[in-house]
């Protein structure tokens, strides 16, 4: 189960540098150097657009409130199956982002690094589901 807490810390960092990067500008290393050429820092153009955020809330204050929520479904031994399902929309979200990313040719690094933990959460929950 370590490989879940790793993620869990590595997600839960992801998510609070975006977060900060939602009201405040990044240092440009935490972004990317193409990135950094934007618009403060590329904060503006990564973490304060409308994609940035579901029903006003910042996809990043989301995720730490996930991540807690799995960090507390782990510790209490949750069904796997559970954590799956609370997992899911983070990676549905975090392969839309992505996309978005691809297609609009921008590095993030502090977003790759989130979209990484969820697969690798994701995965964790889905090879402990099937084992039952």
């Amino acid at each position: 189960m370590p490989v879940v807490w790793i993620a869990l810390i590595v997600a839960a960092a992801a998510s609070a540098a975006a977060l900060y990067g939602h009201y405040r500008d990044l240092p440009g290393w935490l972004t990317g150097p193409t990135i950094c050429r934007l618009d403060g820092n590329g904060c503006a153009v990564l973490f304060r657009t409308p994609r940035a955020r579901v029903l006003g809330v910042p996809n990043a204050a989301l995720g730490l409130v996930l991540y807690a929520i799995l960090a507390t479904g782990v510790v209490a031994r949750w069904p796997a199956m559970c954590l799956l399902v609370l997992t899911t929309p983070a990676v549905a979200m975090s392969i839309f982002l992505a996309a978005s990313l691809i297609r609009n040719k921008r590095e993030c690094r502090i977003c790759w690094t989130g979209h990484l933990a969820n697969a690798v959460l994701f995965a964790c929950f889905a090879l402990r589901a099937l084992r039952g």
